[in-house]
């Protein structure tokens, strides 16, 4: 691309392009740009715990995104407690109930008197995401917080790059981003208050007045006429709803020969007297029989048409009937409710030419089971599906009802023996992925955005007449049917045929059940289901709350014995139905918290499961055991230490550490976390891989796997059977993909045998460890450690030999020692010359350093494990200075130009990152690594290089070396603005932006600057 160099004074609007990045500023904006500062956020050394998936990975890092501003707000053990004492640093469908895990773009944080949210810079609906964390925080706690501040925030290859917005008060920011208020007397107050809020928030009694809040974001339209169906439901004690049920009756003749119109007379008469051809029904569904011979034996070629002739000779409902309640029957509510229920059916399993297409939607049709959740014996599965009531975004007092950020839930069951039990692993799988993406589907499809609007008005309409008040009615319209409705509506995404019935036995609205396309993944199933708006009033009544400190108050029903003193107390979330007409509670979630010296601890035990995922894996735990799971909370000054244990051994532990605006993240994989990665290759035909560290065969001849540190227990894996106590399950598919499954489980450590260890490579897996009493010969390395420790190791070839009873490296040894020892001997061959310096090498998702025959080697969280996994590149080189790892860059940079300017316009330029010649250090307390801005004199006058690196880093380098000097990096808080009055050389792209959002950075900044002295004589500097 052409580009040209221009001196630029920023006095009027100007498009700012470095190195591929375009800052565009209005006049107006430039000052309150210039102010925004902020932090970045590492995640390089916790990527272990990161899915492939793209849109789990991307709810993973916002999370993290979360966790990093809390440190860089320096909360305290308490505060962090009731942030996040009912949530996890690590997200798993396995712990979907246990933890309330946010999803969406945006992410709050409430800390004192102020609400901060995160919200992506690029969102093009970040008003709506802002506001909807707002909402969900007034619904929680009964309150608006005092103060709101908005973070923007980028996610980068490693890092999290967020800007810090200026705080203001709660209702200027409401007003600010379109939320809006109006008394509700008369039938044009309601319909200008339509017009104007798309979005419904809140609904309250005001002596004898009602009043509306809501946000006038684009949406859908709801009118007067759908307030009037819902409000005269509850006014009867009635609850709208919708289902799609089968018919009761067995099929007559003329009710086959209606939903088959297009079957042959002859064909049907087989059908209905049982000689149909099975066999090649079924290859026509399976796309296995041409058109051609499907008509030859007089079947039709269309697959919905064999599924329906499949059904009646497997006796299965032929068709489903709408079953309206509530006197929505008719109405354009009623048509909503068919449309998301009927689609949602058909979307999930990949039917239908409006499929979205949306980043982590997968159709149960493409998606694949992993094996461990498939059954030996598959067969059809049935249930149902149906939207519902969020319990956990309404609240209701005497006189508010408070709807938070997502008012719709997707719920399903599978039809089992004696009634409804828990879905399968596959039979829930799109549906979870739905519920937990509500807003993404709402977006690609208007009409599940008006069926969260309606969601919303009906749990507000339940509470309203439940006060004997009532909102100005409209007549409505009725009198219509789906079938006209869907056709002469060209707003739909989903356009195809729906396949509308009339069996004379239907008394109700019909349509075929559709199949999705041919697939292979551990059976059939099928899916029905409905739509039941707000019941939470008629299930829950006005109990089931509980009187707990503001902090940690959240929406939804609660045990009335829950409190919180003092940091220690029981809380315990509820879920509530209706049981023969008798109020039950059906699960629960209960959380011990306790707090001492600095430390808390939640203890969380919930109801049992039928099915509990763990990663791919499938825990066997019998449904009537109680699930438990621990987290341990230490926080003080920015470093915070977040601990897991599931089931009673660790997961794992998330740390961050603070050094002014940089923080780092790093994640410590527990022994359930490393079970859970090494079985998976297993079940992809591959074997175990990297998380085991070796394995040795006990006296009994059982090979054990070691996957933790210091007294964790080891791996063993055999067939399936029984389990006792912690065990999981894997499956190793074979060549036709059936699933033959193995039982996992975790069991003490066998003894050594012998005075040393020696682990000998094996070409395809983990190393095996042999033991005796004869002294090591081979190369000998020291391994120190950050306290001073050090240990001794022997490598000959591919073999390694330590003291089996070596605190660091023996069989009960630390997991960084356990982790080296995998990898010692192929990195020590791959060990070149680092000029003095020490070479960055990884051993799992330990980093360390290695130099002349000494490793220096520290625990998975310490600064010099993170400091190493966050520079890895290539040939990467460090030192250690004070105890501290230090990244020292020798890659080539390539001056670009020159210009004097003072050093405080010099920092406020965006998306850089600046270096300070060698010369000054003299002048600072620090010895080595990056430099704090607010230490040098942001008015003296320098020469600054503008560079280009050829290596990319996505976390910058501490110290870079060029021309022979050292140079090292100025901590300066990102800044996405600049001020009026910088006057700066910078090389600009020919082209114009064509948006006025800047795009993504590439790193952690665009561009480098290396500063000099003013008289530009120093070492490294001058032409």
């Amino acid at each position: 691309m052409r580009q040209r160099t221009l001196l630029i004074a920023l006095a009027v609007a100007v498009f700012v392009a470095a190195a591929g990045i375009v800052v565009v500023l209005q006049p107006d904006e430039a000052a309150a740009q210039r102010q925004q500062q902020g932090f970045t956020v590492s995640f390089a050394a916790a990527e272990s715990a990161l899915s492939e998936d793209r849109a789990e990975r991307d709810d993973q890092i916002r999370d993290w995104a979360r966790i990093g501003l809390a440190s860089q707000l320096e909360m305290d053990t308490g505060q962090m407690r009731d942030a996040f004492f009912d949530t996890l640093p690590i997200r798993d469908n396995g712990f979907a109930d246990l933890a309330r895990q946010p999803t969406g773009p945006g992410r709050a944080l409430r800390h004192g008197d102020t609400l901060h949210l995160l919200v992506p810079r690029d969102d093009v609906n970040d008003k709506r995401t802002a506001g909807l964390l707002l909402d969900q925080h007034r619904t929680d706690t009964g309150n608006y917080p005092q103060n709101v501040q908005v973070h923007r925030y980028e996610i980068r290859d490693h890092t999290i790059a967020i800007t810090d917005e200026n705080k203001q008060g709660a209702n200027d920011f409401r007003a600010q981003n379109g939320y809006v208020t109006a008394k509700i007397g008369d039938a044009d107050e309601l319909n200008r208050f339509l017009a104007t809020a798309k979005h419904l928030s809140t609904l309250e009694v005001r002596g004898d007045e009602v009043h509306a809040g809501g946000w006038n974001w684009p949406g859908p339209d709801i009118t007067a006429q759908d307030i009037t169906v819902l409000q005269r439901a509850y006014a009867k004690h009635e609850q709208p709803a919708f289902s799609l049920d089968p018919p009761d009756e067995t099929p007559t003749r003329e009710d086959v020969q209606a939903v088959l119109k297009n079957v042959p007379q002859q064909t049907i008469d087989q059908l209905l007297a049982g000689q149909a051809d099975t066999e090649l029904i079924q290859a026509g569904i399976f796309d296995e029989a041409t058109p051609e011979k499907l008509k030859a034996n007089g079947l039709p070629a269309d697959r919905t048409d064999l599924w329906t002739m499949l059904n009646l000779i497997r006796n299965r409902p032929l068709y489903n009937e709408a079953r309206y309640e509530g006197g929505i029957a008719g109405t354009e509510v009623g048509m909503t409710l068919f449309y998301t229920d009927l689609i949602a059916k058909q979307w999930v399993d990949g039917v239908g030419d409006g499929v979205p297409t949306i980043t982590g939607f997968v159709p149960d049709s493409e998606a694949v089971t992993p094996p461990s959740h498939c059954a030996t014996d598959p067969g059809a599965e049935s249930g149902r599906l149906w939207f519902g009531q969020n319990d956990k975004a309404f609240s209701f007092s005497e006189d508010k009802a408070s709807i938070g950020a997502q008012s719709t839930r997707l719920f399903s069951r599978s039809d089992g023996a004696e009634g409804e039990i828990e879905p399968s692993y596959a039979f829930g799988r799109g549906l979870r992925w739905w519920d937990e993406h509500y807003q993404a589907v709402a977006d690609h499809e208007a009409q599940y955005a008006r069926l969260d609007q309606i969601m919303r008005w009906s749990g507000a309409l339940e509470w309203l007449t439940g006060k004997g008040k009532r909102l100005p009615e409209t007549e409505p319209r009725t009198g219509l049917r789906f079938a006209e409705w869907y056709a002469c509506r060209d707003d739909l995404k989903e356009r195809s045929d729906i396949r509308p019935v009339r069996p004379p036995s239907a008394t109700r609205e019909a349509v075929l059940t559709k199949p999705s396309k041919a697939f292979k993944n551990c059976g059939f199933h099928g899916v029905r289901g409905g739509v039941s708006l707000g019941d939470r009033i008629a299930r829950i009544g006005d109990g089931f709350k509980a009187d707990l400190p503001e902090p940690v108050r959240r929406a939804g029903p609660k045990d009335e014995t829950s409190t919180l003193n003092g940091g220690n107390g029981k809380i315990t979330d509820v879920t509530v139905g209706l049981v023969e007409g008798q109020r039950k509670v059906v699960d629960s979630v209960e959380r011990t918290i306790s707090t001492t010296n600095g430390t808390a601890e939640v203890r969380t035990a919930a109801t049992g499961r039928q099915v509990i995922p763990l990663g791919e894996l499938k825990v066997l735990q019998p449904q009537t055991s109680v699930r438990h799971l621990a987290t341990t909370l230490k926080a003080s000054r920015g470093k915070i230490d977040y601990r897991v244990d599931y089931q009673g051994n660790h997961l794992g532990t998330l740390t961050t550490e603070k050094t002014r605006s940089f923080i780092s993240l790093s994640w410590a994989r527990g022994v359930v976390n490393r079970m859970i990665q090494a079985l998976h290759p297993l079940q992809r035909g591959k074997t175990l891989n990297d998380n085991v560290f070796y394995s040795q065969r006990d006296a009994n001849g059982q090979l054990q796997h070691r996957i933790g540190g210091k007294d964790d227990p080891w791996l063993t894996i055999g067939p399936d059977a029984p389990a006792e106590g912690f065990a999981v399950r894997a499956g190793v598919p074979d060549a036709q993909g059936i699933a033959r499954h193995l039982l996992a489980k975790l069991n003490p450590r066998a003894p050594p045998t012998g005075e040393f260890m020696t682990l000998t490579a094996t070409p395809d897996g983990p190393p095996i460890a042999n033991f005796g009493n004869t002294p090591p010969t081979g190369t000998p390395i020291q391994v120190r450690t950050p306290d001073g420790q050090s240990s001794s190791l022997y490598v000959n070839k591919d073999q390694v030999t330590v003291a089996s009873s070596d605190p660091l490296l023996g069989h009960n040894g630390a997991v960084e020692g356990a982790a080296m020892l995998r990898d010692i001997a192929d990195v020590l061959a791959k060990h070149g010359e680092t000029d003095g310096l020490l070479q960055a090498v990884r051993f799992g998702d330990v980093g360390a350093m290695v130099g002349k025959q000494e490793i220096f080697l520290s625990p998975p969280g310490h600064q010099w494990s993170t400091r190493v996994l966050e520079t890895l590149n290539g040939d990467t080189t460090m030192r250690i200075t004070d105890g501290k790892a230090v990244h020292v860059d020798r890659s080539p940079l390539h001056r670009v130009n020159t210009q004097k300017l003072t050093l405080g316009e010099v920092l406020n330029s965006p998306g850089t990152t600046f270096y300070v010649n060698e010369s000054f250090r003299a002048t600072l307390p620090t010895k080595d690594g990056p430099v704090v801005a607010d230490a040098l004199n942001q008015d003296m006058t320098v020469t600054i290089r503008e560079v280009t690196a050829d290596r990319h880093q996505a976390v910058p380098a501490d110290v870079r070396v060029h021309r022979d000097a050292e140079w090292s990096r100025v901590d300066a808080p990102p800044r996405i603005g600049v001020p009026t009055s910088l006057n700066i050389v910078i090389t600009l792209d020919s082209g114009a932006p064509s948006s006025t959002r800047p795009p993504t950075p590439k790193g952690p900044a665009a561009r480098i600057v290396l500063i000099c002295p003013e008289d530009d004589d120093a070492k490294g500097c001058g032409d």
